[in-house]
């Protein structure tokens, strides 16, 4: 599917769209990260994920079975992601570490913040961008 449908949750953006979304997302994250601010890092680092994802799910028909599989939130597909055994193992290891990370932390960090959820992000967004290079070739 490549058409833009506004009322669709889904397809309300193309799949570049999504993806230019994702990378937007991720550079928060990893903003927010640096500067240790968990919640938000984290919450941003899972959007940029299931952004991606949605990037994905968006090339695909509307009756796939991967759009329901991967259900319709941006943690939905986060989950989903860690469990398909279709991913590559360092994807689904990426929003495994997503899925498990705390919105806070009691560990008080020194020097500039930990950006290992970024990291992860961009990983699930890279294997998207790779997974729709053949269809924009």
């Amino acid at each position: 599917m490549s058409e833009r449908d506004p009322d669709h949750w889904l397809y309300r953006l193309l799949p570049d769209e999504w993806l230019r979304a994702a990378d937007g997302e991720l550079a928060r994250a990893r903003a927010a990260l640096v500067a240790k601010q968990q919640r938000a890092g984290v919450t941003q680092a899972r959007r940029a994920a299931g952004m991606a994802w949605n990037a994905v799910l968006a090339l695909a028909p509307r009756d796939a079975p991967e759009n329901e599989r991967y259900g319709r939130s941006y943690m939905d597909h986060v989950k989903a992601l860690a469990a398909d055994e279709s991913a590559p193992a360092p994807v689904r290891a990426a929003a495994k570490l997503l899925l498990e990370a705390p919105l806070q932390t009691d560990v008080v960090q020194l020097g500039p913040g930990d950006t290992r959820l970024a990291d992860a992000a961009h990983a699930i967004v890279d294997h998207a961008r790779a997974r729709l290079a053949p269809a924009s070739a």
